[in-house]
């Protein structure tokens, strides 16, 4: 195995020149392609255990990080969230009743101690018995592949949804 000094750094010629609006370089990593019995696996297993999630795109070239903020095109820890969303100029979203859709959901492991998973929020369902509304997200399962799911119907590992942001002016 080989490793390269400074991997996904700025000067590492096989990461992207990603940067935020703020001109801060945000560390990622190009990844090639999984093998596509491996993808099919991964699709089979999620698809027992998800079986509401909708598969959109079985890939592992990049992570959900890279489909929010790369458009999809690479690798970014989730541990460079913070530095995104201050680049970017992104406004936390206080109130669950002010999400729309466009807006992003972050993801926090059992422990609340990190972000471990973020999506876009792509459709707001109304529940008229409860006064309140169901979120459906599009994201990334890791190296597994692109899913539409509601908010709380992830991989035990990616978390559960714990802050709202967007981009809006």
């Amino acid at each position: 195995m080989h490793f390269i000094i400074g991997a996904g750094g700025e000067k590492d010629r096989a990461s992207l020149q990603l940067y935020t609006r703020s001109r801060e370089f945000i560390p990622n990593e190009t990844r090639l392609e999984s093998l596509p019995a491996r993808l099919q696996a991964a699709k089979d297993i999620l698809g027992k255990n998800h079986p509401r999630a909708k598969l959109r795109s079985s890939t592992s070239t990049y992570n959900c990080m890279g489909l929010v903020f790369a458009s999809r095109r690479t690798w970014v820890d989730p541990g460079y969230i913070r530095l995104i969303l201050r680049g970017d100029e992104y406004q936390r979203v206080a109130n669950l009743f002010d999400v729309q859709i466009g807006d992003i959901v972050l993801y926090s492991d059992n422990n609340g101690k990190g972000i471990t998973h973020v999506g876009i929020v792509v459709e707001i369902i109304p529940q008229i018995r409860t006064g309140s509304f169901q979120f459906k997200v599009m994201s990334k399962w890791g190296a597994d592949g692109e899913y539409i799911h509601f908010m709380e119907d992830v991989p035990k590992q990616l978390g559960h949804p714990c802050e709202y942001w967007t981009d809006r002016r």
